[in-house]
């Protein structure tokens, strides 16, 4: 089971990384979370988070990156995703799967555009609760433990 899991976590960075958001979207369960807290135990809806999306948060986060401009992603981000570590542990009908994760971030420009052309390097715990139905999985809950998240945080305008 645990090579089912590492393949859907790949499968999951590779969608990230190749822009297709709807498919990414679909990974989801309908009530499945999305999380970057401030703090490890961050329960959603109770306390400050980075990102703290429900169903629709995700759906209207993927809506503006594909459909609107905005400077935070003129041009739009490209990422590289590297997963390792994962481990998976059953609980009941949730899988709890772990995995260690680098993301390389960048906006392609030059020197006139202060930000652009820079590569961003961001590594995270990435804590997953997965819902295995129909022979493949669901995310019911995904939560990036950025490394630095007491730091100062550059363009969060792309998904982890």
């Amino acid at each position: 089971m645990l090579q089912d899991i590492t393949q859907f976590i790949y499968r999951e960075a590779r969608l990230l990384d190749d822009r297709k958001f709807d498919d990414w979207l679909n990974l989801f369960d309908d009530d499945g979370f999305y999380i970057v807290p401030l703090v490890d135990e961050a329960r959603p809806g109770r306390q400050a988070a980075i990102v703290n999306d429900d169903r629709m948060a995700r759906e209207e986060r993927v809506y503006h990156l594909v459909n609107h401009w905005f400077p935070a992603q003129q041009p739009p981000s490209r990422t590289l995703h590297f997963v390792s570590n994962v481990a998976a542990d059953e609980r009941g009908d949730l899988w709890s799967v772990s995995s260690s994760q680098l993301i390389h971030e960048t906006r392609g420009g030059d020197w006139t555009q202060v930000g652009l052309g820079e590569k961003n390097a961001i590594a995270a715990r990435v804590d997953y609760l997965l819902r295995h139905r129909d022979g493949g999985f669901r995310i019911h809950e995904k939560r990036i433990h950025l490394l630095d998240r007491a730091g100062w945080q550059g363009n969060l305008a792309f998904i982890y």
